[in-house]
């Protein structure tokens, strides 16, 4: 008969041996584990790298805007997250070396001002991300944007498959976007007084494109929709894009600028200044009377806008503007 003092002996050799054994499945278990996920980590790198393979073009975009002007830029199918659109879709491949060699020439080279703090003035401002289209970019109320509305960190380029050097009409468009854009992140890293610049047009702006578009749309012409145009004008505005916000026409009152000649800009102020005619002598003076305050408004926005230049970024915006549209007049690609 086994004693009191065996039995409890031979239950802790039981126990020790349990434990001991307990120890090493768990050691097995954690070494498979740690086997499986650097074989896992392994596949994914390797599916990574056999399924993104780095093109010409990838290099090319490497070496000619991110490295220089740290840009993301985005034009496959797979990074445009989500389904395309009828508009929003990536563009032909054989279109986005152009497309981005425009952009480069007339809009991140025109950056690089005299006299900074930095070769360009981009560097360490310029959005994080460009993303490109084939089509256009259409807000609710159908009205063709020329930002999206996550900027000014991310940007886009759009119509990009019907982009063509030779087209001065093309070339006008994506100067446009490309200016809007680049000009709505700097005066969101270098603030201007947006109180004074809002109060200047105050209730005018009009919060949505839902009453622009009819006007815009009115425009028959690349120039007619993204350009100065005299509709706003008359209301005090260089573009019918500046009437949304204060900050989009902070953001219009200087690229709009440098893609127009100095003989373009006088002429909105001339539109604006401009009264319309009526045989009713009432009606007559209500019309003078607006076209003095448009003219009024229009012209403090110019003097607003040189003067935070000149103080804060420290460039002549008329010198400026004489040089862009020179460029951008007699670019062939």
């Amino acid at each position: 008969m086994m004693s009191k003092s065996m039995f409890f002996s031979n239950i802790s050799a039981l126990r020790h041996k349990f434990c001991a054994l307990a120890l090493l499945v768990l050691g097995i278990s954690a070494f498979s584990s740690c086997g499986e996920d650097a074989l896992s980590s392994t596949s994914v790198i390797a599916q990574r790298q056999s399924s993104v393979q780095e093109t010409e073009l990838d290099r090319w975009i490497r070496d000619s805007i991110t490295l220089p002007y740290g840009i993301e830029v985005v034009y496959r199918q797979e990074n445009h997250g989500g389904a395309a659109t009828d508009y929003l879709y990536p563009p032909r491949t054989e279109q986005v070396k152009p497309v981005l060699r425009a952009f480069r020439t007339l809009c991140l080279e025109s950056f690089a001002f005299a006299d900074q703090d930095r070769s360009n003035f981009l560097l360490g401002r310029a959005p994080l991300r460009l993303v490109l289209y084939g089509g256009a970019y259409a807000d609710a109320h159908g009205m063709v944007r020329l930002s999206l509305p996550q900027a000014p960190t991310t940007m886009m380029l759009t119509h990009c498959n019907a982009f063509s050097p030779d087209d001065p009409n093309k070339v006008y468009l994506l100067a446009r976007m490309g200016f809007h854009q680049l000009t709505r992140r700097l005066l969101a890293q270098l603030p201007y007084d947006r109180v004074a610049f809002s109060a200047i047009s105050g209730d005018r702006y009009t919060g949505s494109t839902a009453s622009l578009v009819a006007p815009w749309q009115a425009g028959r012409t690349i120039d007619q929709q993204f350009g100065i145009d005299s509709w706003a004008n008359k209301r005090g505005f260089l573009t019918i894009h500046g009437m949304v916000s204060s900050e989009e026409d902070m953001a219009e009152m200087i690229s709009a600028t440098i893609c127009a000649t100095p003989l373009q800009v006088q002429q909105a102020l001339t539109e604006a200044a401009t009264p319309d005619t009526d045989a009713d002598p009432e009606v007559q003076a209500r019309y003078t009377e607006e076209a003095k305050v448009a003219a009024q408004q229009l012209r403090r926005k110019q003097a607003f806008v040189t003067d935070y230049l000149q103080k804060v970024w420290h460039v002549d915006f008329r010198r400026w503007q004489i040089t862009t549209a020179r460029k951008l007049r007699s670019y062939r690609g």
